[in-house]
Order: structure tokens, then sequence, then C-alpha cells
């Protein structure tokens, strides 16, 4: 069994649509367009017979595994082959995905809950209106930079902020020349159905509602364009956690740490 690095995004792109169609619940945005989007991409190979796709982050990590269905049943051996090579010492993986999930639990020695994962309820929210919204002009991309390194100590020097400016997909709340808050609404390019919602408020304004807030007011416009709202918060952030339960989002998928072990047998 071979595993070769390919930059060939055109197949891998049509693979990945074959593994969305399997998958229990939406792909997080952040996920999908930071990590497996920065990761490295292989194609699982048996002399000329193409079995699937996998992705490996830099700390080899498996993020993403795709196997056709003639081949699902070699998920553990895939799995273990992986581990023996070296080519992965643990995974990042969703509970929406089951055959890579249950394949690599299978070799687990260690598995810690990463992310929450969440879906709405779909119905529209009414609520006070106290924050007043407004796309991010490109005049203001240096003052939400520096907003994003003081509240969250994201240093974007790639391009992340442009982006969602550039495709009218963040917002931000002010009081004077005082930021509130932001809040991104990624419209899903791969997730035509999908919306991905975030927020992130002012240390100095948090403990008001202004989180659930952002989110309903969010919720009831993407409910309008046609699509449903999705959202994620990491495992620490209780607050947020708290937040998204408040404005309707029910937990769907859960992403896992997995430490993987080279010690059990292959299965054949």
């Amino acid at each position: 069994m071979e595993f070769i690095p390919t930059q060939e995004i055109t197949e891998i792109v049509n693979l990945r649509k074959l593994l969305y169609q399997e998958l229990t619940a939406p792909i997080d945005a952040m996920w999908e367009l930071l990590y497996i989007a920065s990761a490295q991409a292989y194609f699982l190979q048996v002399g000329n017979q193409r079995l699937g796709y996998c992705c490996i982050d830099e700390k080899n990590r498996l993020l993403q595994l795709f196997l056709l269905s003639p081949f699902k049943a070699r998920a553990m051996e895939i799995i273990q082959t992986m581990i023996d090579s070296g080519l992965i010492v643990g995974a990042q993986l969703s509970s929406s995905t089951p055959t890579a999930l249950n394949a690599c639990l299978f070799h687990t020695t260690n598995i810690s809950t990463h992310t929450f994962c969440f879906e709405h309820t779909n119905e529209s929210i009414d609520f006070e209106e106290r924050l007043a919204l407004e796309l991010v002009s490109e005049e203001e991309i240096p003052a939400i930079k520096a907003f994003l390194k003081k509240e969250v100590g994201m240093e974007d020097t790639f391009g992340y902020t442009e982006n969602l400016v550039n495709r009218k997909e963040i917002f931000r709340a002010k009081q004077g020349n005082t930021i509130v808050a932001t809040s991104e609404c990624r419209l899903s390019d791969t997730q035509s159905e999908y919306a991905d919602l975030g927020m992130i408020v002012n240390q100095d304004f948090r403990g008001q509602g202004f989180a659930t807030e952002i989110l309903q007011w969010q919720v009831n416009r993407v409910l309008k364009l046609g699509r449903k709202p999705i959202c994620s918060t990491t495992i620490d952030n209780i607050a947020s956690q708290k937040a998204i339960k408040k404005a309707g989002f029910y937990c769907s998928n859960i992403i896992f740490d997995i430490d993987l072990t080279p010690t059990k047998t292959n299965v054949s």
C-alpha cells in the first residue's frame, strides 16, 4: 500500500465531494478552510488501484480519510499501516465521519474532546436588538486585525480578514470608536445549504448577553437567505457554549483528539 503526497487539487476535491455526501453532520468551516486546507493530501494506492485519500497535518495527525465503497472494510488495516509507517501519530476527527473515527478508535491509546459542532433548530428568534451589526469595510481591516489579536491572540498575516471582507462575510458592532464585537457568517461553497457563524465579543463587554444576541441576529438573517446556521467552539470555551445553546443551537457532532499506537496487530 502506498500513500502518495499530491497537489492534484481537482481529484481531491472530487473525492471530498463524495466524503461530504456521507457526513452525518455538516463540516465545520474553520476546520475545513484553515486546518484541512493547509494539511498535506495523500492518495491511497495499491498498484494502479486508487482506494481513496487522506489529509495529514504538520504534527502527523490524520484530519480526513475517505475510502471508496469497495475499500471501506480495509479502514482499520489502512490506519494501522499509516501508524506503523510513522505517517501518523494521532488524529483529529469528527463523529460525523464514523468510518475514519471508528478505525482510529480501534487503535487509540487516548481520546479527548477538542471541539463541539452545532446545528440550529432552524426557527427564527425574537430578541431585543441592542447592537447594530454592519459589514466591515476595507478601511476597517487593520482595526479588525488588531481586535482579533487583542481578543483571541490571532495574528492574521495570511489574508483571513481580507478574504472575509471581500466575500462580505464579516460584521462588526461599535460603540463610538470602540469595537464591541465581530461576527463572521461564512456561506459555505462546498455545503451550499449551510452558513457557518462565529462571534468574538470585546472583553470589556462580556457577560451582557451580546454573544447570544449576535448569534440570534445572524440566525434570522441566514434563515432568510435559505441556509441553515451552524457554528462551533472548543471544549474549554464554556461562555461560548452557553451563548450558542441560548441562541437555539444543539451539538450535532464532536471533533476528537486521538492518540494512536503501533502496538496492535494488523486487521486482515
